[in-house]
């Protein structure tokens, strides 16, 4: 048995063994990597390891997540990250402390961007549950979704890009490669189906990508391509409409399209008023050099549109 000791935000520590609600699974280079109950590391040539994107797969409905490792082996910490390059016109700044979300403000172009450590339950953080477990896991695909693939008939039903039409109420809410991409989603209705996905599985909870786990991935990717988070090459430009997920050409860390087909709601917070929710990534229709996985943009809660996805995690 692996024992890992989990501390609530009491300070109360218990002790999680393998086979409460994960299995400790080898990969080839014999790191051990924490493995939900329900789920099991995927058996194909891109499987990867601790260091390059350990691949797992849900054993009912095959989707698939890649764990992001955060302990004293990384150069990273589970936290938000300002990215910049030279010449780069949406570079980010770190800002000072902010007190109200605990956390060091992200600045780029006119706007903050904050978000204090979201909970998973009534007694953990993310970061409780990542320095427990020593990582999260990351959707490998955005959300795709299955049952509905007509697009006329979605197209019929959405008359303007400023409602807040959902689309999909039928539809069933998939991390796979080669599906039709879960666009036209507001940002509530996002974190709603995130956080439903495995409701019923008491080893995991779902949520919708926060800074943390966005930023602390893209650090992770840096680790096996460096211009990746603020370059995103890839063929992301000058398309008439998104692409299926699993359409990036280049997934280091086998995590697919963060740097674009379409940009991906989060639980950060713009200080716009008018417009106080953040989109990360690139579009399918602009440049991966101005718009790569690093970009943030504000804007409304309520507005959907055809490059408007999202992406959900996975805490132990």
């Amino acid at each position: 048995m692996y024992d890992i000791k989990l501390t609530d935000k009491a300070g109360n520590s218990t002790i999680v063994q393998s086979g409460t609600n994960c299995k400790l699974v080898e990969d080839a280079n014999g790191n051990k990597i924490p493995v939900p109950n329900g789920f099991s590391p995927i058996t194909t040539n891109d499987q990867g390891t601790k260091e390059t994107g350990f691949v797992i797969k849900n054993d009912t409905d095959g989707n698939e997540y890649v764990w992001v490792p955060v302990d004293d082996t990384t150069t990273y910490s589970y936290n938000r990250y300002a990215f910049t390059r030279d010449n780069w016109e949406y570079a980010q700044t770190k800002g000072e402390y902010d007190g109200t979300t605990n956390s060091y403000k992200i600045i780029m172009g006119s706007y903050d961007y904050t978000e204090a450590m979201p909970s998973i339950d009534v007694t953990r953080t993310e970061l409780n549950s990542v320095n427990a477990y020593k990582g999260f896991y990351i959707g490998r695909y955005e959300i795709g979704v299955i049952g509905i693939l007509d697009k006329s008939d979605m197209i019929d039903n959405y008359t303007a890009p400023n409602e807040t039409w959902t689309g999909y109420s039928n539809g069933t809410a998939v991390v796979q490669e080669g599906k039709q991409v879960w666009n036209y989603i507001t940002r509530d209705k996002a974190r709603e189906v995130a956080e439903s996905m495995y409701s019923d599985n008491d080893a995991i909870i779902s949520r919708l990508c926060s800074s943390y786990a966005w930023d602390t991935a893209l650090k992770f990717i840096e680790t096996q391509n460096s211009t990746y988070p603020t370059n995103s090459v890839g063929g992301y430009y000058d398309q008439s409409e998104p692409s299926t997920t699993g359409y990036d050409t280049v997934h280091p860390c086998n995590i697919y399209d963060m740097g674009g087909n379409v940009y991906e709601w989060t639980t950060e917070v713009s200080s716009y008023t008018r417009t106080p929710c953040t989109l990360r990534g690139g579009g399918y229709y602009d440049y991966a050099s101005n718009y790569p996985a690093a970009y943030r943009c504000n804007i409304s809660a309520t507005y959907a549109n055809a490059y408007f996805g999202f992406r959900s995690t996975l805490y132990l």
